[in-house]
């Protein structure tokens, strides 16, 4: 770099800074904030590079030969590297974080010790605690009054001896405390440079309650009635044919997925992707995904949150998709609230209001149903498409700075242009909600949509 150049130490200070938060902080998601976010230090360089040549130049100091130096050109490349090689691993699942640099996970050799079945009495209730640092537990409900529990354990170590210290170390065990079954792989007790891991299953009563703890590895939980609590640093979590409410806390993990919950669903932390099926109490899912988020048959109000978007769904009676850059939604009922950074939105056959505040994205609305609800719709960079039924009767205030309106119903309504924009307004005739659409930048289109059969009597037309 030229001397007396400030990007270089501006960059040092930038990525101390984003070390040191991730040491203090490291339950933030700060490989994902770098994996999709590191071009623009590329961008920043280029805009600081051109105002320091700028500066120099009209204050009469000597020019570069190159606008970039050699040594400069070979951090870019090894930016790129770094950055592309952080986002395709985080995009695969969190595959990378299997991968355990320094350490035994990639040395030594497999020795495997199987541990004999325990059988201890619960009654039918039962609070049943897991604790396993690493590994993979499977806990199934059963008509029983005994949980039965039985493990696997492979330790990695040099040779014999060692690997036979290291079990030994963590013996597999089940506790009774009063009406709570601890079971453990008392891994917190290892001491070398051996690795162990710890696979459980455990078969309970079907009234118990689950408390799983752990740091790597994935939880299964079928066929339990009581509530579940699954809390881990990286783990897949799959659910099914729960009777009571669910909390799921993972700060890394390659997916959370819940089918048939008859109670409350509650999972926050970071994950690649998400599923919950056949909920039949509320929703609730604060974090990061950097995979899929699929919400089928929800029947109390669904909300998601994280850093960039506040998703609000009373009732979900057909799905609701979300990918990294698209919503998708089909029998919702309303009303609905969504405020995201950039995504593109459909959503088909829905009730009641719908409220939409987006950055960057383009907005598909197809009520499908009678009456139409209210839409309250506002992007700043993006087309907005509303298809309203024959016969619907609503007023409407549409607007765009930058980009025209059409409108394909023909009834009347009042188109304006203006500078570089338009505006449509007016009613329908017989009152009826207020349709708001916005758009600062972008185009607006009234079409013509269809009633589905099963909500009007008598044939109807489709378009």
């Amino acid at each position: 770099m030229k001397r007396g150049s400030i990007i270089g130490p501006v960059l040092l200070i930038a990525i101390g800074l984003l070390f040191l938060a991730n040491n203090l902080r490291p339950d933030l998601p700060t490989l994902r904030v770098v994996a999709e976010y590191w071009p623009y230090v590329l961008i920043a360089w280029g805009l600081a590079r051109i105002a320091e040549i700028t500066w120099w130049w009209r204050t009469g100091r000597p020019l570069p030969d190159h606008g970039v130096s050699g040594g400069e050109w070979a951090f870019i490349v090894l930016i790129c590297v770094v950055g592309s090689s952080i986002f395709y691993g985080q995009r695969f699942g969190g595959r990378l974080a299997r991968v355990h640099f320094g350490s035994l996970e990639m040395l030594g050799e497999s020795f495997d010790f199987s541990h004999s079945e325990s059988r201890t009495p619960a009654g039918k209730s039962p609070k049943i605690v897991v604790e396993n640092l690493r590994g993979n537990a499977r806990i199934v409900g059963a008509d029983t009054d005994l949980v039965t529990a039985k493990a696997h354990t492979t330790v990695r170590a040099y040779n014999q001896p060692e690997a036979e210290r290291a079990n030994n170390q963590c013996p597999f065990e089940v506790v009774r405390n009063g009406d709570m079954i601890v079971v453990r792989s008392n891994h917190d007790r290892l001491s070398g440079s051996a690795r162990v891991s710890t696979d459980m299953e455990i078969t309970v009563p079907k009234g118990a309650s689950i408390d799983a703890r752990g740091r790597y590895g994935d939880f299964d939980v079928h066929g339990v009635d009581g509530t579940v609590t699954v809390d881990s640093d990286n783990a897949g979590v799959r659910l099914g044919n729960l009777g009571g409410n669910v909390k799921v806390d993972t700060r890394k993990g390659d997916i959370v997925r819940a089918i048939g919950v008859k109670g409350s669903v509650e999972v926050r932390g970071a994950n690649g992707d998400l599923e919950l099926e056949s909920i039949e109490g509320p929703v609730v899912v604060n974090g990061s995904y950097y995979g899929d988020i699929v919400l089928r048959k929800i029947a109390k109000p669904a909300r998601f949150e994280s850093s960039v978007s506040d998703m609000r769904f009373p009732k979900i009676n057909g799905h609701v998709e979300i990918s990294r850059g698209e919503l998708r939604g089909q029998d919702i009922a309303g009303p609905v609230y969504l405020r995201t950074r950039s995504r593109d939105i459909h959503l088909s056959d829905f009730t009641d209001a719908v409220e939409i505040q987006i950055e960057r994205g383009d907005v598909d609305l197809r009520p499908g149903k009678l009456p139409v609800g209210k839409m309250d719709v506002h992007v700043r960079g993006g087309n907005v498409v509303v298809a309203v039924p024959d016969g619907a009767k609503f007023e409407i205030n549409a607007s765009t700075d930058k980009g025209g309106i059409e409108n394909d119903l023909n009834n009347g309504l009042r188109r304006e242009t203006h500078n570089r924009g338009a505006r449509l307004a007016g009613s329908t005739g017989g009152g009826g909600p207020m349709l708001n659409l916005r758009t600062d930048r972008g185009n607006i289109a009234l079409r013509r949509g269809s009633v589905l059969a099963s909500q009007t009597p008598g044939p109807v037309e489709r378009q």
